[in-house]
């Protein structure tokens, strides 16, 4: 999350030239990283995710890359990308593999720029008042957007300054966990990735995802304490420690595809 005095809720990536310590994924130009040299995630009494079921929900009547990126989720959950995580175990949580659900989509009411305290939320809760959701303690609800919609949280802009970032809303007793991944094309193109556009989009998909499983709540913190899970004071959560190297896995599918690496206390380096 991003630091000044405090840490400051549901925070997307820092303007260029401020430290990156925050849930967003930060655009970069080429030959720039906001990668940091080693990291030190510690655990501060939130949750994790045990068992992540991912629901991705599509905005927009032409979402690129649909079908193939509820691939990856499938591939990905279910591969040893997951099976490292346990590191991250608590006291009263375990990490391991997880399971694609059903997938939800949007197109009515579209709008072509959408805030996320104003509008992203809300359409959350939304779905999950009506039912079309059902958020539960390990439901994961990735919202990829259409091309040409932009996104502003906390001030800031898709594809100029984040490329992507994980929240959390209250809701009841629990928690709706859930991740904003603009279209990786047009202005984002070159800026979120070294790779092919759906390359790109799957590492800044998984960037999201396991820091969602790492850092769950994250969105609803503000300060240094629970309802955080595994977070660096320095530099923030699991993969912006790692921001933009991407490696590839293969997934329980059989398809091998590109993810982000993120960090490993145990191995003391970025890994997949």
């Amino acid at each position: 999350m991003l630091f000044s005095a405090a840490l400051i809720t549901v925070a997307s990536a820092a303007p260029r030239g401020m430290k990156l310590v925050n849930n967003g994924l930060a655009l970069k130009t080429e030959g720039e990283s906001f990668a940091a040299a080693s990291g030190n995630l510690k655990y501060y009494g939130g949750p994790v995710i045990s068992n992540v079921e991912v629901h991705p929900i599509f905005y927009g009547s032409s979402v690129n890359y649909a079908s193939q990126i509820t691939g990856f989720y499938a591939g990905v959950v279910d591969s040893t990308h997951m099976d490292w995580l346990s590191e991250y175990n608590t006291g009263s949580q375990s990490i391991g593999r997880g399971t694609l659900g059903n997938s939800i989509s949007v197109t009515t009411g579209i709008k072509s720029s959408l805030d996320d305290v104003n509008d992203i939320q809300p359409l959350l809760l939304k779905l999950a008042q009506n039912g079309q959701i059902k958020p539960n303690k390990n439901t994961y609800y990735p919202i990829h957007f259409a091309p040409g919609i932009s996104i502003t949280q906390g001030g800031s802009k898709s594809c100029q300054v984040f490329c992507a970032y994980h929240g959390t809303i209250k809701y009841g007793s629990g928690y709706i966990y859930y991740g904003v991944i603009p279209d990786q094309g047009g202005a984002c193109a070159g800026g979120c990735g070294s790779s092919s556009a759906f390359n790109n989009l799957c590492s800044v998909s998984s960037h999201e995802l396991i820091e969602a499983v790492t850092d769950a709540a994250v969105g609803v913190a503000n300060a240094i304490g629970s309802p955080l899970a595994w977070y660096d004071q320095t530099n923030g959560e699991i993969g912006d420690i790692c921001n933009a190297q991407q490696g590839t896995v293969v997934g329980g599918n059989g398809q091998t595809y590109t993810v982000q690496k993120e960090w490993s206390n145990k191995a003391k380096k970025c890994r997949v």
